[in-house]
């Protein structure tokens, strides 16, 4: 109808008939070292989640500000810090993300009355002994600790190469050995890394983490076989193995040759840049099936 303005015909929505849009779900990031926080993040994010942080000084690397949408810098054993700022952000779910030096807690940390209380009252003092009693005070506080896998698809080790050239029949034998000592470690909640040389097991890892014990096994014998692998009945809301670029760098340091990881539980990250390491390397990377 002449005069009539353009679009006349087509109902226009009152103030009344709007929907206002979603509100994103939120999700914390307890955030400790190495590039699984920003996995994480990134991963979340892409989902439609909003994501608020807690970062650790002298372990989370800065950069992870720009990954999420709000971030709290913390202490080790600032538990209610990073409880209020979780909550204070609308998370009712969180999930641990990269390591946390275990020695800190002898140099550098803080912990507040209701850490103090906790490592008191908890018997094992292995890493998911401590990690367990955690989670369980955090869920205290209305923060659930969840497991990461369904942000991680496709980012999990698959059994057979996963980079670098083949393994060496010798190089297999040792990892096999390695499987068996690692298991040995991890009933005992000690650690997850193993380094053999010909049979002899030359390092174990313990308090100081997977790439001290890299290093020193580079110190006795070249060519070593690194083993990682999750711990017997392995709690899967956190502290499952990763390894990345970072990992085949200290390989290549120590002159190790062979990195076997237990396929289906252990973390690849920025997959492409560790084959591409590995490949320069000459580094064996493989998948072992549990």
């Amino acid at each position: 109808m002449a005069g009539e303005p353009a679009g006349a015909y087509y109902a226009q929505p009152s103030s009344m008939d709007q929907v206002a849009p979603p509100v994103p779900e939120v999700i914390g990031l307890l955030a400790g070292s190495g590039r699984l926080p920003f996995t994480l993040a990134r991963a979340a994010r892409a989902r439609g989640l909003r994501v608020i942080a807690a970062a650790h000084h002298g372990e989370t690397d800065p950069a992870l500000e720009h990954e999420v949408d709000a971030c709290t810098w913390v202490r080790l054993g600032q538990l209610g810090r990073i409880a209020k700022a979780l909550r204070e952000g609308g998370a009712s779910r969180a999930i641990l993300a990269g390591g946390l030096r275990k020695a800190g807690w002898f140099s550098g940390a803080r912990p507040d009355l209701a850490a103090l209380k906790l490592v008191a009252a908890t018997r094992a003092r292995g890493d998911d002994g401590l990690l367990r009693a955690i989670a369980g005070w955090f869920a205290g506080q209305g923060l659930e600790i969840v497991a990461p896998h369904g942000l991680l698809d496709g980012c999990f080790a698959e059994a057979g190469l996963v980079a670098g050239r083949p393994p060496t029949p010798a190089e297999l034998s040792d990892a096999a050995e390695g499987v068996r000592v690692a298991r040995i470690l991890g009933a005992a909640d000690v650690g997850q890394t193993v380094a053999v040389r010909d049979g002899a097991v030359l390092a174990v890892e313990a308090m100081e983490g997977t790439d001290a014990c890299i290093r020193r096994a580079g110190t006795l014998a070249e060519h070593a076989v690194i083993v990682k692998s999750s711990k017997p009945g392995q709690d899967r809301r956190f502290d499952l193995p990763a390894i990345g670029p970072a990992t085949i760098a200290v390989m290549a340091e120590a002159g190790a040759g062979l990195l076997a990881v237990e396929a289906g539980t252990t973390i690849v990250l920025d997959r492409e840049e560790l084959r591409a390491a590995a490949g320069k390397a000459r580094v064996s990377v493989v998948g072992l099936r549990g």
